[in-house]
């Protein structure tokens, strides 16, 4: 392979943002595996199809945004505003990803669950896409474009759209993806500001944004003891697992109230954060499998 294929290669999986879209993908298997604890093609065929409607979703909002990631040096290189890849080859991209994406959704679990994939492209390019440049808030109602996917593997696997356990999953998914979002806004405030996008930082002071992400990491946290409350999680064994490494979780955010932060710690808090989910993930589907 020549270095200009390996890097065309490795432009398009830049484009699909695979670190991002593979856990998107694993709460839509957390989804169908907390419904159908036993292992088949369709769990792993659905999970794949989440996969491709996510890398769609991605796709789509890097075309709608090439104009604002050219503005912030955190996105300016990436391939759309670099040039590096056409639009065009962006959007069949995008069309591949999305139709193959809901057939075989369709096909591995059900119409109900592909329709609630086309909602989730929907809600997140039509809606939070487009919120973004209005308000500094609307990752709250973007996240819920985040809580969908578990959903999706529910349905596909036969539940049903209002059942308990799948609806604190997608609240735990749900108020998890805020403070990550914070976290970002504390690192690179003055980038969305200078792209013209609406930030916390016009309208909070770097300690109260702490706070203010601080307490939804509280709530993200009582999110995942609901699981142990509600008996979504029926190990007692698993269950005294995920308390302890929530008490941890809260003991190592309390240094984010610190007045002088140091910046270069909100990556370490975001992947501690992310890490987190990913346990909580892990320790849900290993209850499932244990039942």
């Amino acid at each position: 392979m020549t270095n200009k294929t390996a890097n065309k290669l490795k432009d398009w999986l830049e484009l699909t943002k695979l670190k991002i879209m593979i856990p998107v993908s694993l709460t839509g298997f957390t989804g169908y595996i907390a419904f159908d604890p036993h292992f088949s093609s369709k769990v792993f065929l659905s999970s794949f199809g989440i996969l491709l409607l996510a890398i769609s979703a991605s796709v789509l909002n890097q075309i709608q945004e090439v104009q604002l990631d050219g503005k912030m040096e955190r996105t300016c290189n990436r391939p759309l505003p670099a040039k590096k890849i056409r639009i065009q080859y962006a959007m069949l991209f995008f069309l591949f990803n999305f139709i193959f994406g809901i057939a075989i959704i369709s096909y591995a679990g059900n119409f109900k669950a592909a329709l609630v994939g086309l909602i989730t492209i929907i809600w997140y390019n039509g809606i939070y896409t487009y919120s973004k440049r209005i308000t500094a808030f609307a990752v709250v109602p973007g996240a819920i474009t985040g809580a969908l996917p578990p959903l999706i593997g529910w349905v596909a696997a036969g539940g049903g759209l209002w059942d308990k356990p799948v609806i604190f999953i997608e609240f735990l998914i749900f108020t998890g993806q805020i403070p990550h979002f914070w976290l970002l806004i504390l690192k690179y405030g003055e980038e969305y500001k200078q792209a013209g996008i609406p930030s916390l930082t016009d309208i909070f002071d770097r300690a109260q944004i702490k706070r203010l992400t601080f307490t939804w990491v509280i709530s993200s946290v009582v999110a995942a003891l609901f699981l142990c409350c509600f008996e979504i999680i029926q190990s007692p064994v698993i269950n005294i697992i995920l308390v302890s490494v929530s008490i941890y979780m809260v003991w190592q955010f309390i240094d984010l109230l610190r007045v002088h932060t140091n910046q270069n710690n909100y990556r370490r808090y975001s992947v501690f954060l992310n890490s987190y989910f990913l346990l909580v993930l892990l320790l849900l589907i290993s209850d499932r499998l244990l039942m």
